[in-house]
């Protein structure tokens, strides 16, 4: 197998998944969206090209036709993926192995606390996800003419080292909001690292998966036991109703469901690392929160 990695939007996820290959000797090269990103990224022992998302990223086009695995994870705007607009044909020329794009499974819309699954029809609500499912679409499109479909993963909300709900409460900005029945699926970064690296292994091109954890939970629960792990008493509960949040934080609640990733598990065969927020929180305050001065 080709071990050359390229990452379009090379952030937590990239970023994760760049390091784990490169401990295993792989080429490993992204995209930052100004120069500051790039120097970061060449820091941390990558390669690095600049793209906007406004115009073709200098250098990318021929770096591309040198390399077996794309991960796309620039989210769409309203003019569409910008992966696609300006760099879809290098992709299509690229004879590659393996190309993953990264999508939401807020392309499910609602479901009043119900499950859904790799089956469940789209049915987006947000703009945003709207946005994905579009993406989704467009490039299975390109796929068609290209003669190699992505494999697509379906992300809840992802968290990991530097970015948790410990981190969070430390910082003073969690919150424990209330509303009934409403639930989350997460996803640890590691795990979602080594969902992608066992696709980049077996290829099944066109494949859709979902990427969260076993246990959908109220969001409040994950702050209090975020506490509970360092020690403090967790904020008060505030009604969701009559919470003051921005438009943005208020549609998040708009939608409650059930994740199903009995897929990953399956045709991959993964064991997740953190099969639930409990463990993923508490290997974090393990490895680097015990110093939080309580």
């Amino acid at each position: 197998m080709d071990k050359s990695f390229f990452c379009f939007g090379m952030g937590f996820v990239g970023k994760t998944l760049g390091h784990l290959l490169r401990a295993e000797g792989w080429r490993v090269a992204g995209t930052a969206r100004d120069e500051r990103g790039c120097k970061a990224l060449v820091e941390q022992g990558f390669e690095a090209f600049c793209f906007t998302g406004e115009e073709p990223g200098e250098g990318i086009g021929e770096f591309l036709a040198n390399v077996g695995h794309v991960l796309n994870s620039v989210p769409p705007g309203e003019a569409g993926d910008p992966v696609l607009v300006y760099h879809g044909g290098d992709l299509a020329r690229a004879g590659l192995q393996w190309f993953g794009l990264l999508s939401t499974v807020g392309v499910y819309g609602e479901h009043h606390g119900g499950r859904v699954d790799e089956d469940t029809p789209p049915a987006p609500l947000a703009a945003r996800s709207k946005r994905r499912w579009q993406a989704e679409q467009d490039w299975q499109r390109w796929g068609q003419q290209a003669g190699t479909s992505p494999h697509i993963f379906r992300l809840p909300g992802i968290y990991g080292p530097g970015r948790n709900q410990l981190e969070a409460v430390k910082r003073g900005r969690a919150r424990r909001l209330v509303k009934k029945g409403q639930v989350f699926n997460r996803a640890h970064v590691e795990d979602i690292a080594q969902v992608l690296l066992a696709s980049m292994q077996k290829p099944q091109a066109g494949y859709l998966f979902n990427i969260a954890d076993d246990e959908p939970a109220p969001p409040q629960d994950v702050v209090t036991f975020a506490c509970e792990l360092l020690g403090i008493k967790p904020p008060p509960e505030t009604d969701f109703e009559t919470a003051d949040l921005s438009p943005m934080a208020r549609s998040f609640y708009g939608e409650c469901k059930r994740v199903g990733n009995e897929r990953i598990k399956q045709q991959l065969g993964i064991k997740l690392k953190y099969p639930t927020y409990r463990e993923g929180l508490k290997a974090l305050y393990d490895s680097s929160d015990r110093a939080f001065e309580k």
